[in-house]
């Protein structure tokens, strides 16, 4: 079934300390709740549906800066499958691995964008790599071959 909401709830920028050369930016993400949420589809409709609370961490190491995004994910299911879920949750704080890869894809995607927004904010470099250009060689000059 579809997740039907992503929402923000916290957003979290700081810097603590001097950019350092070899500091290194550690991510993380952890769902940090999973609860039943009934989903209004219309005036009086409703499906049975799950809220998953999760909180994705950036650490600029030595002591730089950090950056948090946490939020909540509602999810569409039948009764069967988020009793099963809330019951697995409750026991041992796991979810499916085809749950959990969709519910964490979707944090992952929307809160690295935030996160690289909100660390250029405040002066931090990005947390992964991003694509850049690189001059051609000039005519004339030796270039190194590789085909």
């Amino acid at each position: 079934m579809p997740i039907v909401s992503f929402n923000l709830d916290k957003t979290l920028a700081e810097r603590t300390g001097k950019l350092t050369k070899g500091m290194q930016a550690r991510h993380n993400i952890t769902v940090t709740s999973v609860d039943k949420e009934d989903i209004r589809l219309g005036e009086k409709n409703t499906k049975p549906g799950l809220k998953f609370g999760f909180e994705y961490i950036v650490e600029y190491l030595p002591k730089v800066g950090k950056v948090i995004v946490a939020g909540t994910i509602l999810f569409l299911d039948n009764e069967k499958k988020i009793k099963q879920t809330l019951d697995d949750w409750k026991k041992n704080k796991k979810l499916s691995p085809e749950l959990a890869a969709q519910v964490l894809n979707t944090a992952i995607v929307k809160s690295t964008i935030k996160a690289l927004h909100l660390s250029q904010e405040i002066n931090l470099p990005p947390h992964m790599p991003i694509p850049t250009v690189t001059p051609t060689p000039q005519q004339g000059k030796e270039q190194d071959y590789i085909g």
